[in-house]
């Protein structure tokens, strides 16, 4: 038996798992970097930087300007780099590895979330930035770099549960779904951050942690942006409370250890990097760095609790 999916009884080549895990590595990458670069957009005020859709200002090429080159860059990295990554990465999984479930579902969910986001990116230009729509676009882009986070997942550790007869008679085991949980309240974490920018209510709060002395305030901005620094505080005890319970899980292998010291520096840097916006004043740079450490964190914890799961029914198949 060859590879890593020994639990649904299929042998694969050697060279057509390396494969998938190199593209999916790279996809993975590309999507994140793809991410940061729409938080670059949206900062920079550059979405209208080509007011049209799927050319600028008419043109292939943008005109020399910087929102143009910026807006036009990212819909060049995500229709030329990412888009094909995408569908090769969906197409070597339905060519190579199409009786693997585990592989194809988040493979072919991520085509369709592609599809999906092409479409908000087209509406978002065509109807001027509506703020619900780039709210929409961000969660949708999250779901897709988790998907693909999936199938990267399978493809090194293997199927994140395992098969029927071996289900019954085992011991419950509450660190996966806890990781899992763990990681939606990530992602409402995100939500609830791209619903402060989507209601113009990023620079509403101008002291931290609270906002102007307040833990509730009135105002309709400045409850949406202390809303979400209260889904932070919430959803954080939780988050760190799962984590801490995969840094202390000594019966665990080591890079599911590892991964939580990794996904809980980086949610803490994630903290700081919020309450450095307010206190610097709101600088680009650190808008930016918020929306790319907050993606990392959600690609850390739902990568952990897919490890968790993959590494849980390992476990269950050996014994």
């Amino acid at each position: 038996m060859t590879g890593n999916f020994s639990s649904a009884n299929l042998e694969y080549s050697e060279k057509s798992i390396k494969i998938l895990k190199v593209v999916s590595v790279i996809t993975v990458v590309c999507v994140f970097l793809l991410i940061v670069l729409g938080s670059v957009v949206r900062v920079t005020d550059s979405g209208l930087g080509c007011p049209d859709w799927p050319l600028c200002y008419g043109k292939v090429l943008p005109p020399l300007e910087t929102t143009a080159i910026i807006e036009y860059l990212h819909r060049f990295v995500a229709s030329v780099i990412v888009g094909p990554l995408i569908i090769a990465t969906g197409a070597l999984i339905w060519i190579s590895f199409r009786k693997q479930l585990w592989l194809v579902v988040p493979a072919t969910i991520s085509i369709f979330l592609l599809i999906i986001q092409a479409l908000l990116g087209a509406v978002t230009v065509l109807r001027e930035l509506p703020g619900e729509i780039v709210a929409l676009h961000l969660a949708v882009s999250q779901l897709l770099l988790a998907t693909l986070i999936m199938v990267t997942v399978v493809a090194f550790v293997g199927p994140l549960r395992r098969s029927v007869e071996n289900r019954s008679n085992s011991p419950f085991d509450r660190l996966p779904l806890l990781l899992l949980c763990a990681g939606i309240a990530v992602y409402g974490v995100i939500v609830s951050g791209s619903i402060v920018t989507a209601t113009g209510s990023t620079a509403a709060c101008l002291t931290w942690p609270f906002c102007q002395g307040q833990i509730f305030p009135k105002e309709f901005a400045e409850a949406i942006h202390m809303g979400h620094r209260l889904v932070v505080a919430v959803a954080g005890l939780f988050i760190l409370y799962a984590l801490h319970l995969g840094i202390r899980a000594k019966d665990r292998p080591k890079r599911i250890r590892v991964m939580s010291m990794i996904a809980t520096s980086v949610f803490m840097i994630q903290i700081l990097v919020g309450a450095g916006i307010i206190w610097s004043g709101f600088p680009v740079s650190v808008l930016a760095s918020h929306v790319a450490l907050a993606t990392l964190t959600w690609a850390a914890v739902i990568s952990l609790a897919f490890m968790a799961y993959a590494e849980k029914a390992k476990l269950l198949i050996e014994a």
